[in-house]
Formats: structure tokens, C-alpha cells, sequence
């Protein structure tokens, strides 16, 4: 892979686990169904595998071929400059919701990331390497929650670090000239793997 690409992980993904906490007492509820996904920038949703990336998810749409196929790469440079959304709806039993202790647990979130339940803002992601886990008793209600996550392009963060600084930090596998971006060597800048970036 090279610069700037981070092709199949570039923006995803995680694995969702609802967790209710009372004494002993421990209930789990994965989300992973019915998501669907789309550009920020578009307005057509399509459906979306959690976990899992957007690479995978526009493969599956049909929107792009496979990027490792002789140099279908080159057509998908554009993926991490756009930022994604991605959204599902579930309900919870009133059994759940009497629990004293409800908390969201994401793993793998890639790497920008703003996580709304109900339309409130309940997390800012910014590293890939950690798990987070939010309280949600308070926003949690019986049906039709809604859980959306915002993934901005990685570039699109990173890229104003670089220009701020009057220098380059050496990072060796940077390709950013194949993604497009120039000598823009942006990897040093994120809590992401570094293979994303070459």
C-alpha cells in the first residue's frame, strides 16, 4: 500500500458492543447489523459490513474494483481524502435500560473519528490503537436509537500539521507522492498504523 492510502483501513472499523453493568450482573448486545454508509459529501446511503472498511464496503456497492487488481489502485486515491459516515439503528429491552451503568464500547475506531447516539456528540476519536468506552444511560431510550459515525479523511487532519511546521520529520515509509499528496508525509502526525502509509 502506499502513501496516504490506507486503503482497507484507512477510516475503519470497529467492533460494537453494548455493555450494561449492574453489580454481577453484565448484559452484552453487539451492533453490528443493518449499517449502512456513505460519502459526507453525497447523499446515497448504501449498506455497510461491521465491522469491517470502507475499501471493502465500496467493493461490495460496486462503486470501485479491487484495488490489489493490476493498477485499480491508482483509481482509488481519492478514498481517504473524503470523509465517511456511517449509521444503524437498534433497540434495547426495558431489562437494558433499568441497568444502572450503560456504556458503548468501540474498538478499532479509524482514526477521526465524532460518534452521535440520538444526535448528541458522545465521543472524538483520534487514535486507532485504543478502545473507548462511553457512558450512555442518559441518551439511551426503548426504540429506534440512532448510532452515527463521522470518519474524517485522515489527510484532511494531518495535512494543516505539516504545513504549520518550518520542517520535515524523516518517515521512511511515507509514499506520499503514490497517494498524491506530494512530499506531504503526514503518517508521523496520527495515532494510526504506520503500513497505512506505504
Amino acid at each position: 500500500m502506499t502513501s496516504q492510502r490506507q486503503r482497507f483501513i484507512v477510516l475503519l472499523f470497529f467492533v460494537f458492543s453494548i455493555s450494561f453493568l449492574q453489580s454481577q450482573n453484565v448484559i452484552h448486545q453487539k451492533l453490528h447489523d443493518n449499517w449502512t454508509f456513505k460519502q459526507v459529501r453525497g447523499s446515497c446511503w448504501y449498506p455497510a459490513t461491521v465491522p469491517g472498511v470502507v475499501h471493502t464496503d465500496l467493493i461490495d456497492n460496486g462503486i470501485i474494483e479491487d484495488p490489489f487488481f493490476r493498477l485499480n489502485e491508482r483509481g482509488v486515491q481519492w478514498v481517504d481524502k473524503e470523509d465517511w459516515e456511517y449509521k444503524t439503528s437498534f433497540s434495547v429491552n426495558s431489562q437494558l435500560l433499568q441497568k444502572q451503568n450503560i456504556e458503548l464500547i468501540f474498538s478499532g475506531l479509524d482514526t477521526y473519528a465524532d460518534v452521535y447516539l440520538n444526535d448528541s456528540l458522545i465521543l472524538q476519536a483520534n487514535n486507532m490503537f485504543r478502545s473507548w468506552q462511553v457512558n450512555v444511560k442518559n441518551l439511551l431510550k426503548r426504540d429506534n436509537n440512532e448510532l452515527r459515525v463521522y470518519f474524517h479523511s485522515p489527510l484532511k487532519i494531518d495535512i494543516p500539521k505539516f504545513d504549520a511546521l518550518d520542517f520535515q520529520y524523516e518517515t521512511g515509509n511515507d509514499q506520499s507522492e503514490n497517494g498524491g499528496v506530494f512530499n506531504k508525509k503526514v503518517g508521523i502526525f496520527a495515532r494510526k498504523a504506520g503500513y497505512h502509509y506505504g
